[in-house]
């Protein structure tokens, strides 16, 4: 059992941990700073002590990008006030430490959204410019296109402003750069309006035609498109929804449709504990996939409001491949998959097509492609489960790398350094500007100092 300070998870010999519950660090102390000048502070006084930075928001990630060992590690969930909506221009402009679900709660009475939004809404915002996040909106890509500018307290102690014309070779390092730079204090979001969607296909066919017809389906332009496949990747399903005339509902009438948390909670822990359910589920989740649905975009983004218990022990991983490469890339896995079924067992594996942009140093899908997202029921801390994850991870990236494709920083600190370079081909680049700034190397973590050369 473990205990929880400040929303830190810890173990009994008081290490510290993230969600991906993968790497442990003993940390020197952790602060919430609530002000910028507190925050300033933090900073300063570590450095005078020797000391170096992790940055965390909610710890979503599973590549020791928010942990340090005998670092001082900066809890930024205090700093966590909308600052300005400004209708007018569509823009808003929050603090680093605010959740989703700050915006969320502002913009929704508007009819206006932030175009890229992650699934849940309890991630902070700070942590979402670090990773670079994508969604499910096949309309626009990564965060860095809806970011207009940030505010950045860097290693120095200064506080400087970030866009693509002011300190503009910081841009595209900072976001998707997992705090290597500095502190992000604030940041203003262009914002689109939140159209109103409505379910109208559920296609489900054997791979290859199905991949086939969903690239062509992306092509007609659909306000959403994502789907599911089978555990051996041999067959699946993908869900449309199409944008509508505001039909004149209320806001507590565009619900989503989605499992309790309550139920999903105990779907999951019957898959766990059975094979036949496991085989069971791909055909549960798309028999109820057809229920009809109409709600706004944005909520459709999300799966619910606040992640249910059964994700603190799951593990993703997010594979993007080319378009064009991704059905024979789901012919090499999908027997890989089958063959570590038993000791690696899936919950599902989701697919999603993301738009194409190589804005960002270390950019995932510089290229149109398709995610895939295995979702594994893991087993963490089990030294057994994390050696065949281990081996099968390794050998999917180098079945990624065949097909031109990358994999997601954030959830994978497995893959050798050679393959990181393979799939990051501007690693060069991001770490020489990481030491142009940060020549002491104030701010670190454990993915800097596996990757970095």
């Amino acid at each position: 059992m473990g205990s929880e300070e400040n929303g830190i998870d810890f173990d009994l010999d008081d290490r510290v941990t993230d969600w991906g519950r993968l790497h442990r660090v003993h940390v020197n102390r952790i602060v919430t700073p609530k002000t910028e000048e507190t925050l300033r502070d933090v900073v300063g006084r570590a450095h005078a002590e020797g000391l170096k930075v992790a940055l965390r928001g909610s710890g979503h990630s599973a590549g020791g990008q928010s942990l340090c060992e005998n670092g001082v590690m900066v809890d930024m969930r205090s700093l966590n006030r909308l600052l300005e909506v400004n209708e007018a221009e569509r823009t808003a402009t929050v603090q680093a430490g605010a959740d989703w679900a700050v915006m969320t709660r502002a913009l929704e009475p508007l009819r206006l959204a932030v175009a890229t939004k992650q699934e849940f809404d309890t991630f902070t915002i700070g942590g979402s410019i670090a990773c670079n996040v994508h969604g499910k909106t096949i309309d626009y890509g990564p965060l860095i296109e809806t970011t207009e500018s940030f505010r950045l307290l860097n290693a120095q102690g200064d506080i400087i402003n970030v866009s693509r014309t002011e300190n503009a070779e910081l841009f595209p390092a900072v976001i998707g750069g997992y705090g290597l730079f500095g502190v992000v204090i604030d940041a203003t979001f262009k914002l689109v309006t939140d159209r109103v969607v409505e379910k109208t296909e559920v296609v489900h066919m054997n791979t290859e035609p199905l991949i086939a017809n969903y690239i062509e389906r992306i092509k007609r332009g659909p306000a959403l498109c994502y789907g599911f496949l089978n555990e051996d990747c041999s067959r699946g399903y993908y869900v449309t929804y199409d944008a509508i005339d505001d039909p004149g509902l209320g806001l507590s009438e565009l619900k989503r449709d989605e499992l309790s948390p309550r139920l999903f909670n105990k779907f999951i822990a019957l898959q766990r504990h059975s094979r036949t359910l496991r085989e069971r589920a791909f055909h549960f989740m798309w028999a109820g996939s057809n229920k009809p649905e109409i709600t706004l975009e944005s909520r459709r983004l999300l799966l619910w409001d606040k992640g249910p218990r059964a994700f603190d022990d799951m593990l993703l991983q997010k594979y993007f491949v080319p378009t064009d490469n991704f059905t024979a890339f789901l012919a090499e896995i999908g027997p890989l998959f089958a063959r570590y079924g038993s000791a690696l067992p899936l919950l599902t594996n989701h697919f999603r097509y993301v738009p194409g942009n190589d804005e960002s140093l270390l950019a995932f899908a510089p290229q149109r492609a398709i995610c895939l997202i295995p979702c594994y029921l893991a087993r963490k801390g089990d030294a057994g489960w994390y050696k065949k994850l281990t081996e099968a991870t390794e050998q999917l990236i180098d079945i990624v790398l065949k097909y031109g494709g990358t994999y997601y920083l954030t959830f994978d600190s497995i893959p050798t350094r050679s393959q990181f370079q393979a799939a990051y081909p501007k690693h060069n680049e991001f770490f020489a500007l990481k030491r142009k700034h940060d020549p002491d190397e104030q701010f670190s973590s454990l993915f800097y100092e596996k990757y970095a050369p």
